[in-house]
């Protein structure tokens, strides 16, 4: 197996805790295997992915009921038009069916968790100049009440007034040029809901599929915005209002590292959709193939950075290093394995997640 080059150095941007308990990684079908116990606080996790189907049951036009009339009771001015009002009858109670049936679905969509294979899909390389803006990402959103971390409202609830985050050089060749434009000038947190919807948003914004985010959201800190990390002991490096050494440096529910994005803290701390942003960002930007440093970082033998891979991103999003190390070791590789098993296991749709 490949060794981890000793030098491996965390992406800058995300947290470097790594949750213990992982299997191998799954390549082809994925085996039935165990779940691995993931988050860091070790709560099991069931391997089996509870099925979500909605049934509506259909209801077919009633055939018509015709009274017969005399005819020449059917001219009296003094006759009951009993056949008006039987059929006037049925119309409303069609009506009242429908109508409550369609409240129902209405409530239900409104209530439940998302499809298993989730709303959005990976947006090609090339399309980031037609990616939707805040607004019309909001548009795209499937609306639900579904909630499964209500300490999350504080934080979901929250927009940035001003996130500005420090644009990097050209003269370092670290990056494409249009990084600054189509990455970090986007990055806005400009969207308020539930934790999902959030997720929606960010998905629909980047082009990136939502159960990617969800995914490494479940990997990063079960789902809860209070998540921080990343301790140093560098006073100079603590954010602002932490004097306290060690003081941690990575915060919110996608593990979100501030201290090389100027401008991002406190946002990616008190802000469920900044940090979801910074995610959502980073892994469009990676996947149209503008980060360019990550060409010199990795193992070669497992390929060199490129555009279009999605899954070499989300590793990146771990170690900063593309492709690196093994399965079977800490490293953007075991990270890879991680997302992979847990993107097809769902664990959000599973009892008592």
């Amino acid at each position: 197996m490949l060794k981890v080059r000793k030098n491996q150095t965390k992406n800058p941007m995300v947290s470097s805790c790594t949750p213990s308990g992982e299997t191998a990684r799954c390549t082809g079908p994925r085996p039935a295997v165990s779940a691995p116990s993931w988050p860091p606080n070790g709560a099991a996790r069931s391997a089996k992915l509870g099925c979500w189907a909605l049934f509506l049951t259909g209801y077919s036009r009633p055939s018509s009921a015709r009274t017969e009339v005399h005819q020449d009771m059917s001219r009296s001015p003094y006759r009951t038009p009993w056949g008006r009002v039987i059929v006037a009858g049925a119309v409303v109670a069609v009506a009242g069916i429908y109508g409550g049936l369609a409240l129902r679905v209405v409530h239900e969509h409104r209530s439940a968790p998302p499809p298993p294979d989730g709303y959005f899909v990976l947006q090609p390389a090339g399309s980031y100049a037609r990616l939707p803006d805040d607004a019309a990402a909001a548009v795209q959103v499937h609306h639900s009440t579904w909630e499964v971390r209500a300490g999350n409202a504080r934080y979901n609830n929250v927009m940035p007034v001003h996130l500005e985050l420090q644009r990097v050089s050209d003269a370092t060749h670290a990056y494409d040029p249009r990084w600054n434009e189509y990455v970090i000038g986007r990055i806005t947190g400009h969207f308020t809901g539930t934790t999902d919807e959030i997720f929606q948003w960010a998905a629909a914004k980047w082009g990136i599929p939502d159960n990617l985010i969800r995914t490494i959201a479940y990997m990063e800190s079960d789902w809860r915005q209070s998540n921080y990390g990343d301790f140093v002991r560098s006073r100079a490096q603590c954010p602002a209002g932490y004097w306290k050494l060690p003081c941690p440096v990575t915060f919110g529910i996608v593990g979100t590292k501030s201290t090389n994005l100027p401008g991002l803290f406190p946002w990616n701390r008190d802000s469920t959709a900044a940090a979801v942003d910074v995610l959502g960002g980073w892994l469009r930007g990676c996947y149209e193939g503008w980060v360019w440093w990550l060409s010199a970082h990795g193992n070669r033998s497992h390929g060199v950075y490129h555009a279009g891979d999605i899954w070499g991103c989300v590793g990146a999003w771990y170690s900063g290093d593309w492709l690196d190390g093994s399965a079977a070791r800490k490293s953007g590789e075991r990270y890879i394995s991680q997302a992979e098993y847990w993107d097809g296991r769902r664990p959000w749709l599973l009892p008592g997640f």
